[in-house]
Order: C-alpha cells, then sequence, then structure tokens
C-alpha cells in the first residue's frame, strides 16, 4: 500500500521517541473486510502500529511497550459521520432546542414560556425554538391557536424544524418580518409555494428560502468558538472521530464561519475530529466561477485534519405535509404538485462534468425519487466525459428511491449517504408521507436493503442536529425499522455488521480518506473507541443503548465518560 510506504518513511523517526502501548485482552472489531477481528491493538504517537493476536503485536514491539488489559472490553474504530452539521449542530445547543424529540403542543407552550422567562437563550427580544420535530406541522392548527394567544400575543416567536428546511411563525412575528398578503402577492409562483397559506392569509409556516424573510430581522451574535468546542464535545461522547460537514461554506458568502470556526479549534489545539467539508453551491449558476472560488478556500483552510473536497448542491426539499418540496415522479395527493426540482438537469451535468474534472466531489441532497434520479444522470454524464475520475460523488438522504436506480450507485461509483435513524414507523414516515404520495412511491421509502443487494456502498450518516448523531440509536432503526408506530417495511432492514461497516470504513470513503481511518489498521491513525459492551452479540435493544466509554483521537484521549453523558 503506498500509503503505508509514505507513513513509515516521514513518520517512522516520530515513533522512535513516542511511547508504544498495546491494548489486549479484548474483543476488537477492526473494520477491515480481510480481518475483521484482533486480540490485540498497538499504536505509537498519533498512529496505529499493529493489530493482530496478541503474541504477534507483542513481538512486533519493544520490551518497554505499555500494557494495558482491557479485560474484555469491546473496542473498534471511531466512527465516520458521513453527513453531520457539526459547527450549526453546536450553534444549536446554545440556543432553546427540541432536540426533535416529539412533544406534545402544550408542552412546547410550557417549555416556551420557561424561556421566554429565563430571556437568557433568546435571539434579541425574538424567542427563536430550534430542533422541533416535524411531526409538530401536523398539529399546525393547535399550535396556531396557543402561540398567538396570552403571552405570546405581541411576543415575536419562531419555531424551527429540525429538518432545516421548515418553520412556523406567529402573527407578531409575521408583523415584524413583514409577511402579510400584499407581500405573498408579490412573489413570483415558484416563491410562493415556500409560504403556508389558510384560505387566503399567511398562516406563519414557512419553508425553503422562504425562511430568510424571517431570519433577515434577527440580530444575535453567535459565538462559534464555544459552538465549535461544544460540537467537539458532542461528537466524541457518540464515539465519532470524524466527518463530512455538507454546510461548511457558501459560494454566496463573504464570511465562513464555519471553516474559520474549524480553524480556530485547530489552532487552539482543540480538533479533536478530521473533517471533511463541502461548500454549498447553485448548480445552475457559472461552475468556472464557483469552482475557483472553492480552489481559493482550498488554499486559505485546508491543513492537518480539515479539507474542502468539493460542493454541496440541494437538489429538492423535503416530503412531509404540508411543505412537499421533495421532487417526486407523480404528483403529491394533496396538491397536485412534484415538488421542487432545485437545479435544471443540464445545468447540473454540466456542474459535476466541470467539478469532477477539477478533481472536486459533489454531494447532493436529494429526498424525492425525481431528484434521486435527476442527479444520476447528471453523474452519469460525468462519468461518460471524465471517465470515473476515483471521486466519490455522494447523494445523501435517499428517501424515496425508484427500483430502477438501485443498481445506477454502483455502476456509477457514486456512494449512498444515509441517514437511517429516519427509517422506522412513526409520524413522520406515516402520517405525513403516507397519504399524500402515491402507493407506488411510498413502497420504496429508504429502500437501503435492496440498494446494498444491487451493490450500493451504505455509508453511515446523521444529518445532526437534525436528528440525534448517535451511531447505535441510527444502526438500530436500520436493523429493525422499528418505531412508536410499528415496523416500516421490514424487508428493508440492514444487517447490524453492515451498519457498523457503514459508520466506518464506508463512510470514510465518503471523506476520501479510508487510507488514514476508518478502520483499525496499521499505518492508520488511532482514531479508536472503547464501549460498555459487545454490540455485535447483545440484543438490537442492548445495542442501541450501548455507552462510550471513552473515545481516542489521533492516540489521545478526548473524551471520557465513564458511561455517563452529559447530552
Amino acid at each position: 500500500m503506498k500509503w503505508l510506504s509514505y507513513f513509515l518513511l516521514f513518520v517512522t523517526p516520530v515513533l522512535l521517541k513516542a511511547q508504544e502501548t498495546v491494548y489486549f485482552n479484548a474483543k476488537i472489531f477492526t473494520a477491515d473486510r480481510d480481518h475483521p477481528f484482533a486480540e490485540a491493538i498497538a499504536i505509537n504517537g498519533k498512529w496505529i502500529i499493529a493489530v493482530g493476536n496478541y503474541d504477534d503485536v507483542k513481538r512486533s514491539l519493544s520490551s518497554n511497550a505499555k500494557q494495558i488489559d482491557l479485560g474484555g472490553s469491546f473496542l473498534m474504530p471511531g466512527f465516520v459521520d458521513s453527513h453531520n452539521h457539526a459547527i450549526g449542530g453546536g450553534t444549536d445547543l446554545l440556543k432553546p432546542n427540541m432536540g426533535d424529540k416529539m412533544i406534545s403542543v402544550e408542552g412546547l407552550l410550557s417549555y416556551a414560556k420557561e424561556e421566554l422567562k429565563a430571556k437568557e437563550k433568546m435571539t434579541g427580544d425574538i424567542l427563536v425554538i430550534y430542533g422541533l420535530n416535524i411531526g409538530t406541522w401536523s398539529a399546525l392548527d393547535s399550535v396556531t391557536r396557543v402561540f398567538n394567544a396570552n403571552e405570546f400575543a405581541k411576543q415575536p416567536l419562531v419555531l424551527r424544524g429540525s429538518d432545516g428546511h421548515t418553520a412556523w411563525c406567529n402573527q407578531a412575528m409575521m408583523e415584524r418580518a413583514g409577511i402579510d398578503l400584499n407581500f405573498i402577492k408579490s412573489l413570483k409562483p415558484e416563491e410562493k409555494v415556500f409560504y403556508g397559506l389558510s384560505g387566503n392569509k399567511p398562516n406563519g409556516f414557512v419553508s425553503e428560502s422562504g425562511y430568510r424573510k424571517i431570519s433577515a430581522v434577527f440580530h444575535s451574535d453567535v459565538d462559534y468558538h464555544k459552538a465549535s468546542e461544544k460540537a467537539m464535545e458532542y461528537n466524541n461522547s457518540y464515539g465519532i472521530t470524524a466527518w463530512l460537514d455538507p454546510t461548511a461554506g457558501n459560494t454566496e458568502k463573504k464570511a465562513q464561519e464555519y471553516l474559520d470556526a474549524y480553524t480556530w479549534l485547530i489552532d487552539s489545539g482543540k480538533l479533536t475530529a478530521h473533517i471533511a467539508a463541502t461548500i454549498v453551491a447553485d448548480a445552475d449558476h457559472d461552475p468556472g466561477t464557483q469552482i475557483a472560488f472553492v480552489k481559493k478556500l482550498q488554499k486559505k483552510y485546508d491543513r492537518n485534519d480539515l479539507s474542502i473536497i468539493g460542493f454541496k448542491i440541494f437538489a429538492d426539499g423535503v416530503i412531509e405535509h404540508p411543505t412537499h418540496t421533495a421532487a417526486l415522479s407523480m404528483p403529491y395527493t394533496d396538491t397536485h404538485s412534484k415538488g421542487v426540482l432545485m437545479f435544471d438537469p443540464e445545468k447540473f451535468a454540466s456542474f459535476v462534468t466541470a467539478a469532477d474534472k477539477q478533481h472536486l466531489l459533489v454531494h447532493v441532497h436529494a429526498i424525492g425519487d425525481k431528484a434521486v434520479t435527476e442527479t444520476l444522470n447528471g453523474f452519469e454524464t460525468a462519468r461518460k466525459a471524465n471517465g470515473n475520475s476515483g471521486l466519490p460523488h455522494t447523494i445523501t438522504h435517499l428517501q424515496i428511491v425508484q427500483p430502477s436506480d438501485f443498481a445506477r450507485f454502483k455502476k456509477l461509483h457514486v456512494l449512498a449517504s444515509y441517514q437511517l435513524l429516519w427509517a422506522f414507523g412513526d409520524v413522520t414516515t406515516i402520517d405525513i408521507v403516507k397519504p399524500c404520495i402515491d402507493p407506488s412511491l411510498y413502497r420504496w421509502q429508504y429502500p437501503a436493503r435492496s440498494m446494498l443487494q444491487a451493490g450500493a456502498t451504505i455509508c453511515g450518516a446523521s444529518d445532526w442536529p437534525v436528528s440525534s448523531a448517535n451511531p447505535f440509536e441510527a444502526i438500530y432503526c436500520a436493523e429493525t425499522r422499528k418505531g412508536p408506530m410499528g415496523v416500516l417495511d421490514s424487508t428493508q432492514c440492514i444487517p447490524r455488521m453492515e451498519m457498523i461497516y457503514a459508520y466506518t470504513i464506508e463512510a470514510a470513503k465518503a471523506l476520501m480518506l479510508e487510507e488514514k481511518i476508518g478502520s483499525l489498521q496499521a499505518g492508520k491513525y488511532a482514531d479508536i473507541i472503547l464501549l460498555d459492551r459487545d454490540v455485535l452479540s447483545v440484543s438490537a435493544e442492548e445495542m442501541q443503548a450501548a455507552l462510550v466509554q471513552w473515545t481516542m483521537f489521533e492516540g489521545k484521549i478526548v473524551y471520557d465518560g465513564g458511561g455517563q453523558r452529559s447530552f
């Protein structure tokens, strides 16, 4: 392996001065498909230097190597998350936040009253509550009634959906933001779909770019340093030592606060994860200008453990009622629209081809089947024009995928970044989806097992803070598809072992770091987690409750939970 040769050439002098440490008497899962299990692992400084049976590992070390008996504990690689908005998530931890938990309107009202009374986390004089489970929108009439009365009659309030695509504001906030019937009438038809109406009046519900009308009146200074520290602490507590931040920058912004936050962490010695970043772009705009912009960002920000690897493109929005901005091949049953395809297919194909030629990957948000198909069409055009560049272009979310597209992922070398924590029976997959789309589409909701069997590479992802970053919860849902309203299509359950690979070596491919992280192999970074149970042998329910005892990043313990967690 070429990487190992370079490793030995440049790192050996450093290793000679570092302390060799061997961890033994452990159940070690390596995530190396050729050698998935081991008895012992040795590290030196940042690096893994030996993995295998104890006698062989011990023989490869000097006589003064430190020996650590793990007493039969379970050891595995640090988790890799292929879609994690870490700095945004850290920012949300500093604000009123429901953390995607389903809560009654009465419970939400009680929480809002407490936050209003405390005033500590308000956005100026506006109460903004983040992280609402999108099932809340099924009770929009009740939300509208209680948050336009009593203490909220004149108090501006915004409820932000955990999906990052939806929000609701009360009448006081609509007046502050200038959302009224005259404003709605002034919009273009393609813009009006982002504002909810009850009769002929705005009802406060907004989606996609409609949220900018609300956020434009926010006046709040964000402490990105504190937010970035929170992001590290939160993710490390779940054993996550690497992620792809899909919205780390934006081609339309001069200030790049998230990238600045990551570099501050590096300069402060506080970065405890490998970060691959993509930059939000518009596929309908000139690719050359945007490519040049990203190349400048790479020169400014790229360094050890932080690399800008390409673009993030939005193909569509979200599928759930009442938003319906995910692009479908068949009309929604209640609105008769087919959603919103957010790029011109020909322009997207040209964009991908140009980016690929410049060795910049494209990571695409696609939820509806039409969005998935058109995204794959664009990748196919790029592969035909440039050949297989080896770049791991990726589609994320993939809520509805047509069987005719399953095999195209392998054929086109496109990765599937899946948030399978969402693939279970609850309000968000049944009540506000099933009645709204054709049964022939609903049948293929999160078809991960079918895609895996067709050869697709499944990469674990959370989309935090849209939902929890806890890999064990996502693995549980992928394995059982079980939720509060039953099982969501048991034929799509994925074996646990495959999901653990998805959250380690497979996700590392999405970050273009599979030769450095994602498995426990000599020559790779010593990113290791110790768990409180053998997650390969216990029941699904026991596995779901697993806790990280400690998280090691590049040979150093960066989280020591002792079985406890503050999040």
